[in-house]
């Protein structure tokens, strides 16, 4: 027979089952809210805002600015469009070259803070710390660095006898891109750094153990062990990498601006140009590129993927 305290008790747990099994959807709405609204105003909007100017034109008309269906034109122009190739072509190259020496720097010191090499502690600090400077105090930093007169390469150059090698570094066909993806290189590697570290620091430290007790090298741990184990993290920092080169913007738009005659313009300055800069008012072909751009992207990365998938065991 059931005691009434042995029922009140079993109320007491029903009740706290039922309690548990409703969700606070108030709460949760109350939180989401906020982040779901910038959400659609700041990322949304302007994504799908962009694919639908991709197929219009905007054209003054009796002093009002319309909206006009132009289906593909927008798209076939860039067939014709010189500088949007040169600009594809300057973002290809910075995307491959970038990538590649951004993970190889990255790679190597973390593992010699890994290995916790002397002053271990100041190099995590001091690699990472240009990852704390804005794009644009970077960029305006090193404008200056980069001055034929007065800027510290060419002073140094000069001050060693190499005069002929002090180049206006900013202002000539050949070495503007180059500059581009160094400082570029310089302001982001640090991010790399960190997430391949983080990468390492996952890693069991039996298996390191282990590796010593068999009597391997630091070299060949790191190789053999400590290389393949972070091989799923390189993969995502690697397509993190590509993503950042492929729509660098602030960092060229400062240094350089996209010249001297777009020799160092890159997809993300020129959109800027033909959306802003050129005073046309016109969204309809910038807005054309950006989404071309954007499946160009997403094929990278795909590819990306798709290649390094079958090398990486996730």
């Amino acid at each position: 027979m059931v005691t009434k305290a042995e029922a009140i008790l079993a109320r007491n747990a029903s009740i706290a089952r039922a309690g548990a099994s409703r969700k606070p959807w108030g709460a949760i709405a109350i939180f989401l809210a906020p982040v779901m609204l910038y959400y659609a105003v700041f990322i949304l909007y302007p994504i799908v805002a962009t694919f639908y100017y991709a197929f219009h034109s905007i054209v003054p008309e009796g002093g009002r600015l319309l909206t006009k269906f132009v289906g593909l034109e927008n798209f076939i122009q860039l067939f014709s469009d010189d500088i949007f190739f040169r600009a594809v072509n300057n973002t290809i190259v910075w995307a491959v070259v970038g990538p590649l020496l951004e993970m190889a720097t990255a790679t190597t010191l973390a593992f010699f803070v890994y290995f916790r090499v002397p002053l271990h502690h100041f190099y995590r600090t001091a690699w990472f710390a240009p990852m704390l400077v804005s794009g644009v105090i970077v960029g305006l930093v090193f404008k200056w660095i980069f001055n034929f007169d007065w800027g510290l390469v060419n002073v140094g150059l000069r001050a060693v006898g190499l005069d002929q090698l002090a180049l206006n570094w900013l202002g000539r066909r050949d070495t503007p891109l180059a500059v581009v993806i160094f400082v570029h290189y310089w302001a982001t590697f640090g991010y790399s750094f960190i997430l391949l570290l983080a990468g390492l620091s996952a890693v069991p430290e039996e298996l390191v153990e282990a590796a010593d007790i068999d009597g391997a090298t630091t070299v060949q741990t790191s190789l053999r062990v400590l290389l393949p184990m972070l091989m799923p993290t390189f993969v995502t920092v690697l397509i993190l990498s590509f993503m950042g080169k492929m729509r660098a913007f602030h960092i060229v738009w400062v240094l350089t601006g996209g010249g001297p005659m777009h020799f160092s313009e890159t997809v993300a300055t020129y959109v800027q140009k033909r959306a802003f800069g050129w005073n046309t008012l016109d969204l309809g072909y910038p807005s054309a590129m950006a989404v071309v751009w954007f499946g160009v992207v997403m094929i990278g990365v795909g590819l990306i993927h798709r290649w390094l998938k079958s090398r990486v065991e996730y």
